[in-house]
């Protein structure tokens, strides 16, 4: 009797089993399929049709990652660039700290390859993940990358997203004194501080909660962006200003969400656009808990912008997405 209840338990688990695997197979190649008729559009170049938001949520991501992981070898850098967009993709729609840190070592991968066709894109969505993403085979990867010719300026700041406390002796010896600099530059025609190596490494330290490098990134940021709303420069620097993700730059950046100017319109006649604007959405990026989410198009109502004032002005804390 007993033999036959055990061989009756055997028989359930082995069916259970063979279903699973066999559901497994078909969604395996069910995602197969789609990738491969999106992959042959973009190699014609035809507009291809992305992996929906259900396909990327409701699929092993690991039969994903390995479907996808030749394609990032790919000759055709549309084709390369799609992969690792289907990859971040993938990584904010099952969270899962395994599949982001994943995700983040093969874009590291890609940053730090000398051939890369695709670069600065990997870079680009490696800012908008967090320190936990980057596991210490990864941060060993970046620090060993430091060494290396390449994209130090990139890699200098991924220092700071990942927290590797342990480059701060490095960094503090890329510093140079930002007005200093740019006095000379005015004479010499060299690139504006904001662009230099030891800028990249002074924001680093910043976001690695160094407190005198928090404190000049804001002043500079501040003075520079003063300047760019009379003279209509560029507005880069917010996205500095919100890199450091430090209670100093938020507050920073909720005194430009409160201003109600423009900066000057690019052509005559024509508004600029709100400064309101430019802090709201770096503010969507950087607070976990903010009341709107951030747009691609970085538009956002008059009654959104009041709604996100009033908010701000009622934090005791802020809740920093780093």
């Amino acid at each position: 009797m007993n033999n036959q209840k055990y061989i009756g338990a055997l028989f359930v688990m082995v069916m259970l089993l063979s279903h699973s695997y066999i559901a497994t197979a078909e969604e395996g190649s069910d995602i197969n399929s789609a990738i491969t008729t999106m992959m042959e559009k973009m190699r014609s170049k035809q507009e291809p049709n992305e992996l929906s938001e259900a396909q990327l949520k409701s699929t092993d991501p690991n039969i994903i990652l390995s479907i996808l992981t030749p394609y990032e070898k790919s000759p055709f850098d549309m084709v390369k660039r799609t992969a690792y967009r289907q990859e971040f993709r993938l990584a904010h729609l099952q969270p899962s700290l395994e599949v982001r840190q994943e995700v983040v070592k093969r874009f590291v991968k890609e940053l730090t390859d000398p051939n890369s066709n695709i670069n600065p894109y990997p870079y680009e969505c490696l800012l908008k993940f967090k320190a936990a993403d980057f596991n210490s085979s990864t941060k060993a990867l970046i620090r060993l990358s430091l060494d290396k010719k390449g994209r130090k300026g990139e890699l200098v700041r991924l220092v700071g997203v990942a927290n590797i406390i342990e480059e701060q002796p490095r960094l503090g010896k890329l510093l140079i004194d930002e007005l200093a600099y740019q006095a000379e530059a005015d004479k010499t025609g060299e690139r504006k501080w904001y662009l230099t190596l030891g800028w990249s490494a002074r924001l680093a330290l910043a976001r690695t909660g160094v407190e005198e490098n928090i404190d000049r990134c804001v002043s500079l940021i501040e003075q520079e962006i003063d300047k760019a709303i009379d003279e209509s420069k560029n507005f880069r620097l917010f996205d500095d200003l919100g890199y450091i993700r430090q209670p100093a730059a938020i507050e920073s950046l909720r005194k430009y969400l409160m201003r109600d100017e423009r900066f000057r319109g690019t052509n005559p006649g024509m508004f600029g656009e709100p400064i309101s604007n430019y802090a709201n959405d770096i503010l969507a990026a950087s607070l976990a808990n903010y009341p709107i989410k951030r747009r691609e198009d970085r538009i956002y109502k008059q009654e959104e912008i009041e709604l996100c004032r009033k908010w701000m002005s009622e934090q005791k804390e802020w809740k920093i997405i780093r």
